[in-house]
Formats: C-alpha cells, sequence, structure tokens
C-alpha cells in the first residue's frame, strides 16, 4: 500500500534500480522501469529529473549514524523529524514520512511544480544546518536516490509509512504550493546565507519579510526568549524599568532571535503576549501598539543591526517570494523578481528562438540594465546607450537595437516609458511577463552583487562573460557549467579554454571553478582595459558635443534673423524639434541656405 500510494508520485523519473548485493550499491545499470510493486531486493528511485535538470521533492534522509553521539540515537532521529515535520506544517505544507527497521527515517516533501535542482540541494543542505541527523547526500547531485516507501530495506523487513494514508494520499494529491516553498526560504534564511558566505559570522543583516518588514535571520531558527523577558511579555512586569524601556528590552530580544514583526503581533493577539500589549495601553490613545508597534520594531532592527536608514534599505535578498510592489525596499524585490524573470525566460525556447545570433548579446544588455537598476533603486531606469554599452561590452549601435527588439516583444521584459528628450535618454521600466509570473514565485532570487560584464570581455568575448558569472569557488563539471550558463557544450568548453588560459578559471578533479586572477589584472594585459578607456573618453565627447549642440540650439532661437541664416528662422514651429530631438520632414520645394542674391536685391528694392 505505501508503494502503490507514494513512490509514483516521489520517483523523479519513473524508473527503480535495484540491488543485487544486498543493498550496499545501487549502480545505474539495474535501473529498469518503475513497477507496480516493489521489488523483492533494495531498490531506490531518482529525486530529480536530469533532463530539464529539475524536482519535485524534497527527500530528508534522518541517518542513526549522525547522531551516534547522543544518548538514543533513535530517539534523537525521531524528534528531528518531527521538528522538521512541524517546520514544514508552519509554513502550511504536508510531509510523508517513513520509517526503516534500523530506526532510520525518510522525510518527503512533495511541491507542485519542478524547481532546479541546485535549489532543491541548497535548501536541503540548510535543512541539514539545522537538523544535524539530515544526510543532504540524496540532493546533492543531479543523480541522486532514495529508498521510497514500501520498499525493501538491506537489513531486512520493509520500509513503512508513519504518516497516516489519509494524509499520505493528501499530500500526493494537493501538493505544497509556493507559498510553502517561500516560507521555508524564508525561515532558513541564516543557514542559506551561512552556505553561501562560509567562515566566521559576520555581523547581524537584516532581510524583508513578505510585508517589506525588516528581520534579523537566525542560525536555528526563531528561539524563545531569556526567562525573565519571557515573563515580562506575558505578564507586563517591569521589574522596575520603564514601560518603554521594558518594550523596547523585549523587542531587542525578540529581534536578535529570529523573530518577525509578524511573530509578535501574533503572539499579542492570541493572549501569549498579553502583557506586551499591556505595556503599550493609555486610555487617552485607544490604538496605541497598532501605531507604535511598527515604529519601535525598526528602531529595534536598527539598533541589532547597526544598521541605518532602513527605509531605503537595499542589501541582497535571497528569498523566493513574489513581486510586490515598487516602494522602499519592495522596489529592490522587484529588481531581484525580474532578474529572475530573465533566467525564467531563458528557458524560453520561443523567445531564445526570436532572439537568435544576438542571444548573448542580448543578455549582456539585460545584465547591464539589471545593475542599472539596483545602482539608481528604481525599476525604471534613464541611462543613455552609451553608458549601458560600457558595462556590457558591446557597442552604442548594438545596444540601441537590442533595446528597440526587447520593448517591442510580445509579453517583453522591458517597457519604454518615455523616449528621449533633449539631454534626457529613453526611460525604460523593468517587466515581469505575465506568463512568467507564476514560475518567479517559484525561484529563490539570488542573494549578493548584481555585476554587469568586466571590460575584460571586450577581448575575451560575450561567451566567456556567462561562463565566468556561472562559475564559483566550487568545483562544477562542465556539463553543469554549462546548464547554469544556458549555453551550448561547445561554447562552454572554448570559452572555459580561454577563461584558463588567463588564469580566469581553474580545472581540478571536481570540475571546473574560478581562478585566481583578478579581471583588472587579465585587461591590462590584453589590452581590454586600453580599449574601455578610450571607448569611454570617446563617449563623454560625444556626450559633451551633443551639449554644446543643445545649447547653441537653444541660445539661437533668441538672436535675430538676419539673412544668412536661411529662409527659417529658429523660432519657426516647423523647423528643430527640440522636445523629440528629431528635424521635421520637409516638403520637397523647401530651399535650405542662405537666400539668393537677386532675391535678396529684391527684398532690399
Amino acid at each position: 500500500m505505501a508503494w502503490r500510494c507514494a513512490t509514483p508520485a516521489l520517483a523523479g523519473t519513473p524508473h527503480v534500480r535495484v540491488s543485487r548485493d544486498g543493498g550496499r550499491t545501487y549502480p545505474a545499470r539495474h535501473a529498469r522501469p518503475l513497477p507496480a510493486d516493489p521489488p523483492g531486493q533494495p531498490c531506490t528511485v531518482p529525486v530529480y529529473n536530469p533532463a530539464p535538470a529539475t524536482g519535485q521533492l524534497l527527500a530528508l534522509d534522518f541517518d542513526l549514524g549522525r547522531v551516534s553521539a547522543a544518548a538514543d540515537p533513535s530517539a534523537e532521529v525521531a524528534a528531528q523529524t518531527v521538528a522538521a515535520a512541524a517546520l514544514v506544517t508552519r509554513c502550511g505544507g504536508r510531509v510523508i514520512a517513513d520509517i526503516a527497521p534500523s530506526g532510520g527515517r525518510h522525510l518527503y516533501i512533495l511541491f507542485a511544480a519542478p524547481l532546479p535542482w541546485r535549489q532543491l540541494r541548497d535548501l536541503a543542505r540548510a535543512l541539514a544546518l539545522r537538523f544535524p541527523a539530515i544526510d543532504p547526500a540524496p540532493m546533492c547531485s543531479l543523480g541522486g536516490q532514495i529508498s521510497p516507501p514500501g520498499a525493501r530495506h538491506k537489513s531486512g523487513g520493509w520500509r513503512t509509512l508513519t504518516t497516516p494514508p489519509a494524509d499520505t494520499l493528501a499530500a500526493v494529491t494537493r501538493p505544497n504550493g509556493p507559498e510553502v516553498w517561500d516560507g521555508l526560504l524564508s525561515d532558513l534564511t541564516a543557514e542559506l546565507r551561512h552556505l553561501e558566505q562560509p567562515g566566521s559570522p559576520g555581523p547581524a543583516e537584516a532581510e524583508l519579510d513578505a510585508a517589506g518588514v525588516p528581520w534579523v535571520p537566525c542560525l536555528g531558527g526563531r528561539a524563545r526568549l531569556p526567562a525573565e523577558l519571557e515573563h515580562a511579555a506575558r505578564t507586563g512586569a517591569s521589574g522596575g524599568r520603564g514601560r518603554s524601556e521594558t518594550r523596547m528590552a523585549i523587542l531587542a530580544s525578540a529581534a536578535s532571535r529570529g523573530w518577525q514583526l509578524t511573530d509578535v503581533q501574533a503572539a499579542v493577539s492570541t493572549g501569549a503576549w498579553t502583557g506586551l500589549g499591556v505595556l503599550y495601553e493609555r486610555r487617552s490613545e485607544p490604538g496605541r501598539m497598532a501605531r507604535l508597534l511598527p515604529l519601535e520594531w525598526r528602531k529595534t532592527i536598527a539598533f541589532v543591526t547597526q544598521e541605518k536608514n532602513l527605509r531605503s534599505w537595499h542589501t541582497s535578498d535571497n528569498t523566493s517570494r513574489p513581486p510586490a510592489g515598487a516602494s522602499g525596499g519592495d522596489e529592490f524585490r522587484l529588481i531581484r523578481s525580474w532578474l529572475t524573470a530573465v533566467l525564467v525566460a531563458l528557458e524560453d525556447p520561443v523567445r531564445i528562438r526570436d532572439w537568435g545570433r544576438r542571444a548573448i548579446a542580448v543578455r549582456l544588455v539585460l545584465l547591464a540594465l539589471g545593475q542599472a537598476a539596483m545602482v539608481s533603486g528604481s525599476a525604471v531606469t534613464e541611462f543613455g546607450c552609451r553608458n549601458l554599452a560600457l558595462h556590457c561590452t558591446l557597442s552604442h549601435r548594438t545596444v540601441a537595437r537590442i533595446l528597440r527588439q526587447l520593448a517591442a516583444e510580445p509579453d517583453p521584459l522591458i517597457d519604454l516609458v518615455s523616449r528621449r528628450q533633449l539631454a534626457r535618454a529613453d526611460r525604460y521600466q523593468l517587466r515581469i511577463p505575465g506568463r512568467y509570473a507564476d514560475s518567479v514565485r517559484w525561484r529563490r532570487l539570488q542573494a549578493g552583487r548584481v555585476e554587469a560584464a568586466h571590460p575584460v570581455f571586450l577581448v575575451l568575448g560575450g561567451a566567456a562573460a556567462l561562463i565566468y558569472q556561472a562559475l564559483g569557488g566550487d568545483r562544477a563539471r562542465g556539463a553543469e557549467v554549462a546548464r547554469t550558463a544556458r549555453l551550448s557544450s561547445s561554447a562552454t568548453s572554448a570559452a572555459l579554454r580561454l577563461l584558463a588560459e588567463y588564469g580566469l578559471a581553474s580545472r581540478g578533479s571536481g570540475g571546473w571553478r574560478r581562478g585566481d586572477a583578478r579581471l583588472d589584472d587579465v585587461a591590462e594585459a590584453t589590452g581590454a582595459a586600453e580599449i574601455h578607456r578610450e571607448r569611454a573618453e570617446r563617449y563623454k565627447k560625444d556626450r559633451e558635443s551633443w551639449r554644446i549642440r543643445l545649447r547653441a540650439y537653444q541660445g539661437a532661437r533668441h538672436v535675430p534673423v538676419n539673412e544668412r541664416d536661411g529662409w527659417y528662422s529658429l523660432d519657426d514651429p516647423d523647423e528643430y524639434d527640440f522636445m523629440t530631438c528629431r528635424w521635421p520632414v520637409l516638403p520637397r520645394d523647401v530651399i535650405r541656405g542662405p537666400p539668393a542674391a537677386d532675391r535678396v536685391g529684391r527684398a532690399s528694392a
């Protein structure tokens, strides 16, 4: 029953690997189609679908060997399994759990949409940081395998479900939605950040919750307050301190222990922290807590993180929430959501086919637009083609053509808000295409700086720029690098060899990673830095020449007309259109230039 109910839905592909040596190895040569009933030997099923490099299953393997130092490893594994299941339930999700005859346990979290396997891998690693009994190995490779419910165990017996059949059926027929994925990423923010930035922990950094309110992630999740402050929050006892001082002490303790403002408000509304509500009460002001609590919470976060001006805070965001409004911190969330939509667009074969041979150039321009939006702090950018060209290693004419192409697409990634006027450039607004909105909800927004192409890639090429961005500190196989960069294997191989020649990529036993060479040094050595400086200087002269021309046009409007100015004065409405910076279409019989001598004589007479 367990096999038939759960395993077909949990398997990444409908295949099973059977062990012929009693469960010691599960070679790929023993793979076969998934049977209706469990095989008589120990077996595993894939957790991912290798073809699109995605998966819908988060499989957590709670291993007795990882908690062998505990007094009772079986009890410790059971406790951590219950805690992990409670975390998923708190996020609104459903789980499937089973147990092996040896005492090891599995927890299966099934999602309604395929997710990139690297994001599932990172989430499994983050959960392993919080729950040490979890072995993340099954989720750490694209060929990962897991023994499903109802499978034969190597020690004898079978893996049996601990989740009731009705709940198992509900988890299979109604998989978890994006809100569960979002909740898990939010709760594990500190662990995910620790994986991305290993080493000694730095100062506390704030994140934004779903409502755009800052909070401080904490390793291990939300923790309880100290006994004294917990008592004050429940009873309102100030312990000799003032009411305001007691409130701020409670909020500071909660903020430093991973609480969010919504958690504090929920504790007050449910009656768990009645005392905190009492500390805000004032007869002359009935709604005092609703007004003061958000303000004091922001002050508390600023105190805990030692950050100033949280209203315009825009540090890195690594959650996977859907695009929100465009105000305050939500503006940066919208920009990162748009960058995620660009990644989704790279998986759209129709859009890639329309880009054609310009696909690499289009991607470089989109990266430059994302960087410009982050620098300006707005999803509406007003950077000229020459400015963008300096950050995407293309000519300004190519950038102009690509911007027009992108804005003219159906369901485009950018919208033209207003055309250039005088010294002002075209204004483009970043836009998440409607057909990508649901996919963006399922993607984790990447943290860190948004970097466009370095000037060194004026010489090394755009493909090398994309491959360099796909490389990281961890080694990855060439096929994985190609998949991450969304480039063909041949282009990836050529780019990796080129990067390796200049020390920008390093190959080892585990694959490729970024090299130790500095981009600026390579740019100087290849002459790319000089090309970039010459281009920047030329563009600067172009802009200054245009400003001088505009000043001449505007100054000429106030100069009296004489016979050397031609037929039309600059005050004529049919002359130069200053608002759109273009010349009008004149009839064929219009004569430009100074009047003929005989006409001058007749005019004088």
